[in-house]
């Protein structure tokens, strides 16, 4: 089985994909299923047949962003936030764990932040490849991750990101688990156990930057006044046009079991 573990629709406010869009473009690309992380906005969406979808979340947090995985409910209602918005991460591992969700550390080094030795200590996890990273301007993003990941001996998450169907299934997580166990009642709890317990492989893969850039153009129209987007919008423009994404990432599986 193949999930995504990480995409976006509508709910989050630089996406422009509707669920349905996301489900076609997922199971054409022969996925499972996927975990729908909008930004700090959780809904329980309903799958199809033979189709999973894991209730998640990302965070902004006051160390970067965490993605919270098997949710029952939202927990932010009640969360205090900092001066610029963030929630503090204490709060959404504590939170989360309380229902039994799994907190990943999402892209930890695009941006880069300073991560305590504590939260490594609370989180069950580190995402090790995101595709849009591939076409950011820290070109070893991605590569850190994966190192940080092996030196702490976590659970790996990945995921495309994807903000809109292009996007969907270039990066999946991959297991064993036989396609029957879908319609299992307990299978959430057998695909968090096969995550907790490193079951899984990763295929990394990306979209072409210009379909990255169509995608973030088209957000950008539909938030015209969000300067952040335009500026996000603006630096895979200059990533595009020196071709620094080029030549530097090949697709295929990680092999977790070297150095690099």
């Amino acid at each position: 089985m193949k999930f995504d573990l990480h995409v976006h629709t509508l709910n989050s406010h630089d996406s422009s994909m509707s669920a349905d869009e996301l489900i076609d473009a997922a199971i054409a690309a022969g996925l499972s299923g996927v975990a729908i992380c909008d930004h700090n906005s959780f809904r329980q969406h309903h799958g199809r047949d033979n189709f999973f979808i894991i209730p998640a979340c990302e965070y902004s947090t006051d160390i970067g962003h965490l993605l919270v995985y098997f949710m029952k409910k939202k927990i932010n209602a009640s969360l205090a936030r900092d001066d610029a918005g963030r929630y503090f991460w204490r709060d959404v591992c504590k939170a989360a764990h309380e229902q039994g969700a799994l907190v990943f550390l999402a892209h930890p080094f695009s941006p880069a932040h300073n991560h305590p030795a504590e939260l490594f200590e609370q989180i069950d996890g580190v995402e090790v490849f995101n595709s849009r990273v591939v076409h950011s301007r820290i070109t070893d993003a991605n590569s850190r991750a994966l190192k940080l990941c092996k030196s702490l001996d976590l659970p790996f998450s990945a995921g495309s990101d994807a903000h809109c169907p292009e996007e969907v299934g270039t990066t999946f997580w991959e297991c064993d688990l036989p396609e029957a166990e879908l319609s299992a009642p307990d299978f959430s709890e057998k695909l968090k156990a096969a995550i907790l317990g490193r079951k899984g492989r990763v295929y990394a893969g990306a979209a072409d930057i210009y379909d990255v850039l169509r995608c973030k153009r088209r957000a950008y129209i539909n938030l015209r006044m969000n300067s952040k987007l335009l500026k996000n919008l603006l630096q895979h423009i200059y990533v595009a046009i020196t071709k620094r994404s080029k030549n530097k990432f090949c697709s295929g599986y990680i092999n977790f079991n070297t150095e690099e």
